[in-house]
Parts: C-alpha cells; sequence; structure tokens
C-alpha cells in the first residue's frame, strides 16, 4: 500500500535523522532524565506514591516531549533543508509521511520513559512494585498511542506556520502541567480541569498510576469527577484514551487536507 510505504520510510528516515543528530539527545533523552533526578534527590528522604509520581512522571515528560519535538519541527527541518515541496508533491498525502515520523519519535519516548523507571530503581533504589504489570504495559503503549495522535494533531497545525519552534517550545511545559504529569490534576484550578480531560495522556498517565499501585482513591474519577473509588477506573481510563485518540485522528486527517490545499493555492509554503 503507498500509504503504508510511505508511512513505513517517513520511520525510518526520522530514525537515521535521529541517530545522526546528536542536539536531538538534549531535549528528548537528556532532560528528563535531569528532571527526574532532581526530583529524586530532593525527595531521597520521602518513601511511598510521591517517588513513585516523580519516576513516572518524568518518564512521561521525555514521551511526550520526543513526540512534540517531532510535530514542531518535521515541517520546520524541511523548510530548511529546502526538501518541502519535494514531500509535499509526493504521491502520498502529508498525514502518512508525518505520521511515520510521529511514531518514531514516541516510540524513542516509551523507551526514554522505560529507562528513566531503571535508572531510579538501580541508581536511586527506588521500590517499582507493579500491582498490575500486564495492565502497567497495556497502559503505556495506549499512552504512546494517544501521545502520538495527539503530536499528529498539532503537526497539521504547523504546517503552515513559519514559527514551529516557538509553538514546540510554548506547549511543552503546559502540557505537562495540564496532562497530570508532574502533579495531580486536582491541585489545578476548577476552570483547568475541562482542559486537562480533554487531553488523552491525562487518562494515560491516571491509568498508568492505577496499574502501577495507586488507589482508586487518587483516580481523576474519584478526585475531579467525585466517583466512588472503583478499581475498574484503569479500564474507564483506557476507553477514554482510546476515543480521544481516534478523535485527534480524525480532526487531523481534515486538517491537514485542509491545509495542504492551502498551501498548494498559495505556493509559499517553502518561505522560511
Amino acid at each position: 500500500m503507498p500509504r503504508l510505504r510511505a508511512m513505513t520510510a517517513s520511520f525510518r528516515q526520522q530514525a537515521f535523522h535521529f541517530l545522526s543528530a546528536p542536539s536531538w539527545l538534549i531535549p528528548n533523552i537528556i532532560a528528563p532524565f535531569v528532571i527526574t533526578m532532581v526530583v529524586l534527590l530532593m525527595y531521597q528522604e520521602v518513601t511511598g506514591p510521591a517517588i513513585l509520581y516523580a519516576v513516572l512522571g518524568g518518564g512521561m515528560m521525555g514521551m511526550w516531549g520526543n513526540t512534540l519535538y517531532a510535530s514542531g519541527y518535521s515541517i520546520q527541518s524541511e523548510r530548511w533543508w529546502g526538501t518541502i515541496e519535494a514531500v509535499l508533491v509526493v504521491p502520498s498525502s502529508l498525514i502518512w509521511i508525518i505520521a511515520g515520523r510521529t511514531i518514531w519519535n514516541a516510540l524513542i519516548g516509551v523507551v526514554n520513559g522505560l529507562l528513566v523507571l531503571v535508572i531510579a530503581v538501580v541508581a536511586f533504589g527506588v521500590p517499582m512494585d507493579i500491582a498490575d504489570p500486564f495492565m502497567f504495559i497495556v497502559s503505556f503503549l495506549m499512552t504512546m498511542f494517544s501521545l502520538a495522535a495527539l503530536g499528529l494533531l498539532f503537526s497539521s497545525a504547523f504546517v503552515l506556520t513559519r514559527q514551529a519552534g516557538v509553538l514546540t517550545n510554548g506547549l511543552e511545559f503546559p502540557i505537562y502541567v495540564a496532562s497530570g504529569c508532574l502533579f495531580p490534576i486536582i491541585l489545578l484550578p476548577g476552570w483547568a480541569h475541562p482542559l486537562s480531560m480533554s487531553l488523552a495522556p491525562t487518562w494515560g498517565i491516571d491509568a498508568i498510576r492505577e496499574a502501577a499501585g495507586f488507589s482508586p482513591e487518587d483516580s481523576i474519577w474519584a478526585t475531579v469527577l467525585g466517583a466512588s473509588p472503583d478499581a475498574g477506573f484503569i479500564l474507564l481510563d483506557l476507553a477514554m484514551v482510546a476515543l480521544l485518540a481516534i478523535v485527534y485522528i480524525a480532526v487531523a486527517v481534515i486538517l491537514f487536507r485542509v491545509v495542504e490545499k492551502q498551501a498548494r493555492l498559495t505556493g509559499e509554503l517553502g518561505r522560511v
């Protein structure tokens, strides 16, 4: 299938670019490790869920950082290299090319997240007694899928802008905060809760933490929505992740069609 071949080729090209450009290591690999290690050093005398919260948060930061940077720079880099026109005129739609790149970076984010967990256990002795290993892995993979879908949605907006790098930097930490990656969203003001719950990673993080052993009383369903604590919240979290990710992909497909048409009409996509 042409679409699958385009996505596979862009996935491979993004892998080569990532491995050959050391600058990617700082924001996508090193930064999440540094932040997680700083938190662990600050709370090295603390035991219980707080430490696990910091470790899982650091892993999620790596996953989102990789996905977001892929979304922001996948088109911007083509402008710098003078190859954007060649990418746009290939038979496959632009969305399949961006999808391959986004999937690669989401995959690197998962590896990053798992390495954060391993280093936290080996170097800092953080106990990682996962309550439900199977659901933990499923939640991790579903969250990766939702991050890739969200990155794809953002990519559609980055196509027409020449300041994708600025937007990427501006979106990084707000998503960390709004998704509950750094701390529970119950600590955010009430007006921010709908925004947080419109983000699929918010539910993915909730599922990961519940699978890791956090009490259902700490779930979004109990703390924010006021539901009675229930061990089945993790299935509801995963259902929300899947639903929102599908919505992101559907909207991204529509937006990519619009921006591609606009780019072909104006002929100004290659301007930097």
